[in-house]
């Protein structure tokens, strides 16, 4: 059977959006993929809505609604590319934008982008709001991927560990027993070095950390920041753009703006570094292989910093496993939704601290 997968994450940059194939066994391949970019006055809205205090209700609903046409149009664009129709597709996994996560207690999570259009542009069933069923039962609706880290990437011969970069770093640590599988949030990944550079050199990213590369890390500003209580907090655990924003860090070191811009970046790059290295140390393999996704993945500098601190382990790219660095979240979310057609179940206890698995999201037939 065919689905498609949609995903846009806390990068704000745009929608992944993966066509995959899943077979008899549940095994599954991707056939083709798109990715759509936000214009930028979109992404500025997103942005700061995200960040708002206070919302007002008819932009939530216009943003809601603006987004569910581009999910609706990235599903069609990708089938024009393919050799497939809208007929051919069982169903679409939408993962929507997050505009608010809280952890536990008292945990919520918000994404928007209407389902109910999705599903009437394409003439496709679609599966949205997948992270609430587990919320209810106790979990924080997060990280959800882990459960198809553990069954797409699992293997028996080596320790294994999926780390994804994107605005937020996470990690799924696979086990021999699935039961045994977890995944939590690091910290930032891109989110705080993409506002920092974005406000100071008016572009979206720093493409392959050349421009962090140029700085010099500041150790007493990293020591600072490390002391920010998330990062010692035991999992299962997630977090999200509330508490990783450049809002947040100039609060807590308002010199930053008075010091070198590059080396500012630098030392952002150095918190994602050290951040990923000692949460993998305390509570995952120290050896075997880590393979990552996400944007991150193309940032040469950050993987040499990371790879700094954890000489032990390999660490490759997603796509030596058969599905491109950009597009495993994508795939995710089109496999949560097979998993939702048949009524299977899609979290990992361990990961979210629910009091159980779920069958996740709900349905908007075609």
């Amino acid at each position: 059977m065919l689905y498609i997968g949609l995903m846009s994450g806390t990068s704000l940059d745009g929608i992944d959006a993966a066509l995959v194939k899943i077979n008899e066994k549940g095994e599954l391949s991707i056939l083709d993929s798109h990715y759509q970019p936000y214009a930028n006055n979109l992404q500025q809205s997103l942005f700061k809505l995200s960040q708002a205090h206070r919302v007002e209700l008819e932009q939530l609903i216009t943003l809601d609604q603006t987004l569910g046409r581009l999910y609706a149009e990235a599903c069609l664009t990708l089938l024009n590319k393919s050799e497939y129709s809208a007929s051919d597709i069982q169903a679409i996994g939408c993962h929507g934008q997050t505009m608010r996560h809280k952890p536990r207690p008292d945990a919520f999570s918000m994404q928007i982008g209407d389902a109910n259009i999705i599903a009437e542009l394409t003439g496709i069933t679609t599966i949205a709001d997948f992270r609430r069923r587990d919320i209810a039962a106790g979990g924080e609706g997060a990280p959800l991927v882990p459960a198809f880290h553990q069954d797409v990437f699992f293997d028996a011969h080596n320790p294994r560990q999926i780390l994804n970069l994107g605005g937020i770093a996470n990690i799924t640590v696979l086990s021999q027993n699935p039961d045994n599988t977890f995944g939590f949030d690091l910290g930032p990944a891109n989110a705080l070095s993409n506002e920092w550079v974005e406000k100071h050199w008016q572009m979206s990213y720093d493409k392959g950390g050349i421009i962090a590369r140029s700085g010099t890390v500041l150790q007493p500003l990293l020591d600072q920041w490390m002391m920010i209580d998330y990062f010692d907090k035991a999992p299962p655990k997630s977090t999200g753009r509330e508490l990783f924003n450049l809002r947040q860090l100039e609060k807590l070191t308002p010199e930053i703006n008075d010091l070198n811009k590059e080396d500012i970046l630098a030392t952002l790059i150095e918190l994602t570094a050290v951040s990923v290295s000692q949460g993998i140390e305390k509570w995952g393999y120290t050896n075997g292989e880590l393979f990552l996704c996400g944007g991150g993945a193309h940032n040469i500098y950050l993987i040499e910093r990371i790879q700094h601190y954890l000489l032990n382990i390999r660490i490759a790219h997603t796509d030596e496993l058969g599905i491109p660095v950009d597009m495993v979240e994508a795939c995710a979310f089109a496999w949560l939704a097979y998993r939702t057609i048949n009524r299977l179940t899609g979290n990992l206890p361990n990961t979210t601290g629910a009091k159980g698995p779920r069958v996740l999201g709900a349905i908007y037939p075609a």
